[in-house]
């Protein structure tokens, strides 16, 4: 259902008046003010590089993606129409009359410039591999093609066509990310091409919202866009981001009414708060959420261990995950497979017609594996130590760290040392280029298909933490990029699932996300996305009277 979250009063030099005790305030020239929390400190605001939820919420709501999820349903955004030709590999789009917000009118160009530079390897953007369907996008990636060659190009200011390489079933779902927006070449000439989107001055922004004020490891300050194509219905004019990386913070935030929506809640919270959502004095939503966690193995392991099929599967048994959802995250719920609840596939859903396939794994005795693995790469009879990356040293990855070392070190007979990243983006930077053992990360939707959770690990996918191959794995994902008969696509991916998480066990499936945000009911018009666009979006968002 989404994969953001909101808000905490700033101060400021405004005069405001709290609406009913609540963060929502009202300036005293009638501006409508909404305060919301960020989970993570964001390293860059560079569309080409957003590529968490954090950066991608905030992206999408300061930039105009060619088609936007909007209440579920992909809606013409930044382009007005599309078409495509008969054999689905070109997409021509007559853009809108849109401007950013100094004024200067979005052209063409400005998307062609993103799209080439999802391929650009200076800028290093981790989804370019799932638009590896763009002609030329893959060879530029790869340094055997030029940026001239990636197959997007602007036939006039208000008219981009973009060929791809074979024909997608889910292009239009692509179109969603924030890596696909446009910014004037102006911007990411020489130099700036590396370091774009380091400084809110230097940022061109076309969409709803545009980033006013940007404090690092504190706060972001969104405010309307006076020359989006559709301010007339843009109902909310600031929109306070504070960071807040402590769940009690958060809660507490949420409890004095300094915080309009909260995601993520825990099931203990939601019971503490009963009685209030019983009367309407706070909103819940609830339901899946096409997101997941799982056990990361560096499968290219410098040190040998984790390279090991056997040794992946023992640490794959050795972990309780029903205890881990009800004892520690107290949310969510545990996961046998890779491809979580919520996910489509066609008009069905996916664990409707597939089952979780990890089950059957349970059934092998994990110090047996362990024991095998150790012999197989030549560490028989010795205690084996390893090391887990821990993503930050908050108090909640400190207690579910804790957790899996305990695990591990009970059942398995292992040491498990406890490595901790500075931040997120640490974190992320550091499991990107491999440099960990053993770690838990997770993976949200981008777009409604299984494949946005196939493809990571793929071989050589930039979003493959895990380091993963395998030539069958390659060849059913693939195969399904293609194939328009959804009964096929859907046994493709089950069999690739199984062989991802079973027979090979790159990775290690843990929860699947269900989430519960609590809404301030005067906050209304606010969508919360699973699959596509900003976990939360603003877009529509006003006050109630």
């Amino acid at each position: 259902m989404k994969r953001k979250l909101l808000s905490a009063l700033l101060a400021t030099a405004m005069t405001m008046t709290v609406v009913a005790g609540t963060g929502i305030a009202v300036s005293a020239d009638g501006e409508a003010v909404v305060s919301t929390v960020m989970f993570s400190d964001p390293d860059t605001m560079d569309p080409g590089r957003a590529d968490d939820d954090q950066k991608n919420s905030i992206v999408l709501e300061c930039q105009e993606t060619l088609v936007r999820l909007i209440d579920g349903k992909l809606t013409n955004a930044g382009a007005e129409s599309y078409e495509t030709s008969d054999d689905g590999l070109v997409w021509t789009f007559h853009l809108r009359d849109n401007k950013y917000s100094d004024g200067t009118p979005v052209v063409a160009e400005d998307y062609v410039n993103s799209i080439r530079r999802v391929f650009d390897p200076e800028v290093n953007c981790h989804n370019a591999g799932i638009f590896y369907c763009i002609a030329g996008g893959e060879a530029f990636n790869t340094g055997s093609g030029a940026k001239e060659d990636v197959g997007a190009k602007a036939i006039d200011d208000k008219t981009l066509e973009i060929t791809l390489t074979e024909p997608i079933p889910y292009f239009a779902q692509l179109l969603t990310f924030a890596n696909i927006t446009p910014v004037p070449e102006s911007k990411t000439e020489g130099e700036n091409n590396s370091s774009y989107g380091a400084i809110v001055d230097d940022l061109a922004q076309c969409g709803p919202y545009y980033i006013s004020e940007w404090t690092r490891g504190s706060k972001v300050v969104l405010k309307k866009n006076p020359n989006y194509w559709d301010a007339d219905n843009i109902k909310l004019d600031e929109i306070d981001m504070v960071l807040a990386q402590d769940e009690n913070t958060r809660q507490q935030l949420f409890d004095q009414g300094q915080i309009d929506l909260l995601r993520n809640v825990r099931t203990e919270y939601i019971d503490q708060v009963q009685s209030k959502i019983d009367s309407g004095e706070i909103t819940l939503i609830s339901g899946p959420q096409p997101r997941n966690s799982y056990i990361c193995f560096n499968n290219e392991d410098p040190d040998g261990v984790f390279s090991n099929e056997n040794i992946r599967k023992a640490f794959a048994i050795a972990f309780d995950r029903e205890s881990y959802v009800k004892n520690v995250l107290k949310k969510d719920q545990a996961a046998y497979g890779e491809i979580p609840y919520g996910t489509a596939i066609g008009d069905d859903l996916f664990r409707d017609l597939y089952e979780e396939p990890m089950k059957e794994l349970l059934e092998q005795d994990p110090v047996e594996l362990l024991n095998k693995g150790l012999e197989e790469i030549g560490k028989a009879g010795e205690t084996l130590e390893v090391t887990f990356l821990q993503r930050n040293a908050d108090n909640e990855t400190k207690v579910a760290a804790e957790y899996y070392q305990n695990q591990w070190q009970t059942k398995l007979g292992v040491v498990v040392n406890i490595e901790t990243a500075s931040d997120n983006s640490s974190f992320n930077n550091q499991v990107s280029k491999g440099q960990y053992q053993i770690c838990q990360t997770g993976w949200g939707a981008d777009y409604n298909d299984p494949m946005t959770f196939m493809q990571c690990y793929t071989t050589g996918d930039g979003n493959n933490p895990a380091f993963f191959s395998d030539a069958e794995y390659d060849e059913l994902v693939n195969a399904c990029k293609t194939e328009s008969d959804m009964k096929v696509r859907g046994e493709n991916f089950a069999k690739a699932e199984k062989i991802l998480t079973v027979d090979k066990c790159g990775i290690s499936p843990v929860t699947f996300s269900y989430s519960n945000v609590v809404v301030n009911p005067k906050l209304q018009g606010v969508y919360v996305n699973g699959a596509g666009g900003p976990s939360i979006e603003f877009r529509d968002a006003y006050l109630a009277e």
